[in-house]
């Protein structure tokens, strides 16, 4: 096994024939499924454009209240490549099209607090919160690209995304005074979720990591 690995190592290292190649990946990554169009300028030098999409839902707590969150996940990317040896081996820089988002939305099947004041269901018609970043991301990585007709590619690197955005918007039936206090509320409410994630700072980045098959023309 370990001179198989060693073997792996050093054809993953020689430089390789047919540069020049045009080649279309397909990709699963933390940025959502795509696709990825690559040419091989040179034997140490590589650019690629790619288009990423993915959307889910799941239940989450945040600042004590139940929301649905929905990321919502819908970016470009353009990177340099450079083989330091001629093979397959690649550092990587370049830039994410960010236009990733998150969308949550209160359950309000219970009393919650906003802004520290209980509300029944019946008082708040909607509680929606947005998160949404920098449209362009710096990216820096490294990974494996395979030659040829046909191989396999490989990423792992970072977009540094920037503090998020927060939005928060709710409606209510109250009128007057305490209408005024709720809609109070409620941008206290999202200050308090700013807070939360200014505190976490990894927050601020994006880990990218990719893994699919590629063919050449």
């Amino acid at each position: 096994m370990r001179s198989l690995a060693l073997a792996m190592v050093a054809l993953a290292l020689v430089p390789r024939q047919g540069q020049g190649q045009i080649g279309l990946a397909i990709r699963g990554s933390t940025l959502g499924a795509g696709a990825e169009l690559s040419f091989r300028a040179a034997d140490h030098l590589g650019v690629r454009l790619g288009g990423h999409y993915l959307e889910f839902s799941s239940d989450r707590i945040i600042e004590g209240i139940a929301y649905r969150f929905t990321p919502h996940f819908e970016n470009g990317t353009a990177i340099l490549d450079f083989y330091p040896f001629g093979g397959s081996f690649h550092l990587s820089g370049g830039l994410l099209l960010n236009y990733n988002q998150g969308r949550l939305t209160a359950r309000l099947t219970e009393n919650i607090q906003v802004g520290g004041q209980t509300y029944t269901p019946e008082e708040v018609g909607s509680l929606i919160g947005t998160v949404s970043f920098q449209r362009t991301a710096p990216y820096v990585g490294f990974g494996f690209a395979g030659q040829g007709g046909f191989g396999l590619v490989f990423d792992v690197g970072i977009g540094m995304t920037g503090k998020p955005r927060i939005g928060l918007v709710g409606e209510t039936n109250l009128t007057g005074a305490e209408k005024a206090q709720f809609d109070a509320n409620v941008e206290l409410e999202r200050v308090d979720v700013e807070a939360e994630i200014e505190r976490r700072k990894y927050l601020r980045f994006h880990p990218v990591v990719s893994f699919g098959f590629r063919i050449g023309f």
